[in-house]
């Protein structure tokens, strides 16, 4: 396995519009050992643990269950040891 996985996370659904749904978290499921770290710090309940998935290493990784509660505020991103919840901001007028 290589030192550094790269980001992953399931694939966007396009909506009927053709343009594919915006996540303000990104997670690298491979690197998440499903602490619940990011879990217990979101103010909104955005994430959650994948009970239907398994990462390489054994954990049921972290997912976005709620991007519309999300309000990008990293604190997700700030308690996760491993560094891998990658945060972006919500385009303006979305």
């Amino acid at each position: 396995m290589a030192m550094h996985a790269p980001l992953a996370d399931a694939p966007l659904r396009r909506p009927p519009s053709g343009f594919p749904a915006f996540r303000p978290v990104l997670v690298a499921t491979e690197r998440c050992k499903g602490c619940g770290l990011c879990i217990d710090a979101c103010p909104t309940d955005a994430l959650a643990l994948d009970g239907a998935r398994v990462n390489g290493m054994g954990y049921h990784p972290a997912i976005l269950v709620d991007a519309d509660a999300c309000t990008s505020c990293a604190k997700c991103a700030r308690m996760c040891p491993d560094a891998a919840l990658s945060i972006f901001v919500r385009p303006r007028g979305a």
